[in-house]
């Protein structure tokens, strides 16, 4: 149905009710909520939102994370061609698979931070 949905949006023969957004969130992993693979201490993962403005996106993809057992540490949104049906209400569609990123021994001793670097 997914692939219906592309195909009409690609050919102007539908519009969106809202803007159709890919939030990509860093998370560190929450360890009480679920049990996580020790090696890993964040992951990363893209989760696409029906949402009226970038804000209300990031907030929905990072409480998405959450429910997933995850603390949202960055949100970044952009706008992307809606792959699914258009909704009249701001939500959460769907979840790439994580990219896990692996455990520093120089960010548990308090070294430099492997975000700076990254931004």
């Amino acid at each position: 149905m997914s692939g219906f949905w592309a195909f009409l949006y690609q050919s102007k023969l539908a519009k969106a009710h809202m803007p159709f957004w890919r939030v990509v969130v860093e998370a560190k992993l929450d360890r009480r909520a679920r049990q996580w693979p020790r090696r890993y201490d964040s992951a990363i993962t893209a989760v696409f939102v029906w949402a009226r403005t970038i804000e209300e996106a990031e907030g929905l993809a990072a409480l998405a994370i959450e429910e997933a057992g995850m603390a949202a540490l960055t949100a970044d949104a952009t706008k992307c061609p809606p792959a699914t049906a258009p909704r009249k209400t701001p939500m959460a569609v769907a979840r790439s698979d994580y990219g896990y990123l692996s455990r520093d021994e120089s960010e548990r001793t308090g070294g430099s931070s492997r975000r700076d670097a990254r931004a």
